[in-house]
């Protein structure tokens, strides 16, 4: 009986070992990198029209240990019916993000920066956002956002958005 133990008990510990791996999760990779992502923006404060958006960026980030994330991002949103004086109006600002490991598979951040907009005179914007990127497998997050675009010139609607993205992480 004894001998059949000792057999059993080295296949007994490989089947366990093989049912933890197939149940645990894959290790979902990290956001330091580059990566590229897509968009889709609804703005909170249209008068009287939808103010749908999208949007492709590209960004970079540095994991400097701590949990501490920090990067910079390149967007361009089109906005196909624009608040400001010229529709449609596309957009494109640098930010530098700022984030917050919540979780090995979380980032927490706020972002800010500035851009030009061709949606009116003197189309030089500023901007400021929060957002949460939750790390799928294989370098895939979902993100979500919410940001204020603010046109540096007077008597331009300020725009307060909410925004779902998709991201490939490298």
């Amino acid at each position: 009986m004894e001998q059949k133990m000792k057999r059993t008990s080295p296949v007994l510990a490989a089947a366990f070992t093989a049912a933890v791996s197939l149940v645990s999760p894959a290790l979902a990779g990290d956001f330091d990198g580059a990566y590229v992502g897509l968009g889709l923006t609804a703005g909170f404060n249209a008068p009287s029209v939808p103010d749908y958006e999208a949007s492709a960026f590209i960004g970079y980030n540095w994991d400097f240990g701590n949990q501490m994330i920090a990067g910079g991002e390149l967007d361009l949103t089109y906005n196909p019916n624009s608040l400001w004086a010229a529709t449609p109006a596309a957009t494109t600002t640098f930010d530098g993000r700022l984030g917050y490991l919540a979780r090995e598979d979380v980032m927490v951040y706020g972002r800010a920066g500035g851009g030009y907009t061709s949606g009116g005179p003197g189309s030089y914007v500023w901007d400021l956002g929060i957002g949460a990127e939750y790390m799928m497998q294989n370098g895939l997050t979902v993100r979500g956002e919410f940001d204020r675009v603010d046109p540096f010139e007077t008597g331009m609607d300020t725009q307060v958005n909410g925004r779902l993205g998709v991201v490939m992480n490298f």
